[in-house]
């Protein structure tokens, strides 16, 4: 006998398995997760949050949390080279904005979230509050060790690292966000093709040291050293005193081993140019760029998500936000199906949706790091060159993707620009919702805020039947369907909305939990009751 049922087991506690997690219980779901290690991850391994990642915390509201952590880097938003970081006047360099500053204002129109960093440390720190607070039951240091489905269920057994004692847990499903060396995937028998010889390996030295007036005024996201003997890449943490020092070497003249504590003392001194400053390492950690995509996403109840379905080189800073959006689409799925508010046939959009933006940003990471100068280039002549080479804009490849089957109906053949990303996000089944600024009682509010923890119906000013329909729908069978009229129950105040959406007054677009559009109709319809009710049966596998 099982020592306990739970609707989902989460295997992996980090960024990606957390925002599961989350991303469950905003539906009311309380999953069990587990991680092995007996805390969060000290180590940031990212900074970077693409707006697809910042909107999802916004959908399950921590973006005020998520503002707050990211604080002390609001003003680490360029990379610049010095000999020593101590031995020059940082407010001289030359410095390239990181994002480009056309990123920035194209990120200011397309979303209504910030742009800043934020160290993946501190996003985990938020996500596990608000885990614990939305009745997740996390528990740490509890290990897999083996697991098995029928079509009932998942069983698992888990060991309490810290007691040895052993429990079996069942589970509707299971979701493994276990990392790029996936238990879960390798229990499974699916296969990760990894290219790992994408670059030198590397050594990855989070630090403490006090380089708060050093660098006051003058913040960065990072700074490279090239300094002969200690050429490496420093990372801003808080700005204040945590760092990360990258330094590459050779395989063919070191080995890890050659990196010692004493030497990254020595190596990070010499990096700042302070021999006498106090440097304490709180963690090393070996890595290698790679990159790959697992050959499937989900065996029966058992579904992948982030870095155990996709391994994506750090160039362009794409991995960790891809997968929050796993997470982001994942979630909705399982809670309405256990719900039962939708079949299971609806889980196969998971895969469908999900693999081909796997390799998308898979395959652009790869392609900025072959063009390294290319993808640090800020000239205009720089863009005409990443253009040529299809190197698509980091919004397109973060944000402006399209889902061309799945949960979706009636999806354009492929996306119609790698370069601007507003051209594809123009309310077209598939997209994620376009961000108009709109009032609701008078408080200022995104479209995207208008979508709930469950489907959404917008329609034009005069798109009353389609309103009324979707009301009666919501009403009959109990389906979270909400519905409003752009112009009338919301007020749309640059009179925008629907040449943003590409429908007339009295057309409707269906928006997904995820923000993303399930279908656009472009204006009335004879038997919109009839219409919606069966789009929402085909869509939710309910027929």
């Amino acid at each position: 006998m099982p020592d306990e049922h739970v609707p989902v087991l989460v295997v992996g506690g980090s960024t990606v398995g957390l925002s599961t997690a989350v991303s469950l219980a905003r539906y009311g779901i309380r999953p069990l997760l587990i991680e092995r290690r007996d805390g969060s991850l000290i180590h940031p391994r990212a900074t970077g949050l693409h707006p697809s990642a910042r909107e999802f915390f916004r959908s399950v509201e921590l973006e005020d949390q998520m503002r707050e952590a990211s604080a002390v880097l609001v003003n680490s938003l360029t990379k610049f080279s010095v000999t020593t970081l101590a031995g020059e006047d940082l407010s001289k360099v030359d410095r390239i904005a990181t994002p480009p500053e056309d990123v920035v204002a194209a990120t200011r129109r397309m979303s209504p979230t910030d742009v800043n960093p934020c160290a993946q440390d501190q996003i985990d720190r938020v996500l596990l509050a608000a885990a614990g607070e939305r009745g997740v039951d996390v528990r740490f240091s509890t290990e897999l060790e083996s697991l098995s489905q029928d079509e009932s269920g998942v069983t698992a057994v888990l060991l309490n690292r810290a007691t040895g004692e052993r429990s079996t847990v069942t589970a509707d499903y299971l979701v493994g966000a276990d990392g790029s060396s996936s238990r879960v995937r390798k229990e499974l028998g699916i296969t990760m093709e990894i290219e790992d010889r994408l670059g030198n390996p590397m050594i990855h030295v989070l630090f403490e040291a006090d380089l708060t007036e050093l660098i006051r005024g003058n913040e960065f996201n990072f700074c490279e050293i090239r300094h002969p003997d200690y050429e490496g890449l420093m990372l801003s943490i808080n700005n204040k005193d945590r760092w990360v020092f990258h330094r590459s070497y050779s395989d063919d003249e070191e080995t890890v081993d050659d990196y010692p504590e004493d030497r990254c003392l020595d190596l990070i001194k010499g990096a700042i140019g302070l021999p006498d400053l106090e440097v304490k390492i709180l963690a090393r950690l070996p890595w290698r760029i790679s990159a790959g995509v697992a050959e499937s996403v989900r065996e029966g109840r058992i579904f992948l998500a982030g870095d155990a379905i996709h391994v994506i080189p750090p160039i362009g800073g794409f991995g960790m936000s891809t997968g929050i959006a796993d997470a982001y689409n994942l979630g909705w799925k399982l809670a309405m199906v256990l719900n039962g508010q939708a079949g299971p046939g609806l889980l196969d959009s998971y895969a469908e949706e999900r693999m081909p933006i796997a390799e998308f940003t898979r395959d652009q990471a790869v392609l900025r790091l072959k063009f390294m100068a290319l993808h640090w280039d800020p000239r205009p002549e720089a863009e005409e060159e990443r253009n040529a080479l299809r190197i698509a804009d980091p919004l397109v490849t973060s944000s402006g993707y399209q889902y061309s089957t799945g949960a979706v109906v009636g999806a354009r053949a492929e996306l119609p620009s790698l370069e601007d990303v507003e051209v594809n996000l123009d309310g077209s089944p598939g997209t994620r919702l376009p961000h108009l600024w709109v009032e609701r009682k008078g408080e200022k509010i995104s479209t995207l805020d208008l979508a709930g923890s469950g489907f959404t119906l917008l329609t034009g000013e005069n798109g009353d039947a389609w309103h009324d329909a979707a009301e009666k729908i919501a009403a009959e069978t109990g389906l979270p369907l909400t519905a409003y009229r752009v112009g009338k129950d919301i007020e749309d105040p640059g009179g925008t909305f629907g040449e943003a959406t590409g429908i007339t007054a009295t057309g409707a677009v269906l928006v997904r939990p995820d923000n993303f559009v399930a279908w656009r109709h472009g204006g009335a319809h004879a038997e919109p009751h009839r219409h919606l009710s069966a789009l929402l049966g085909d869509l939710l596998h309910r027929n």
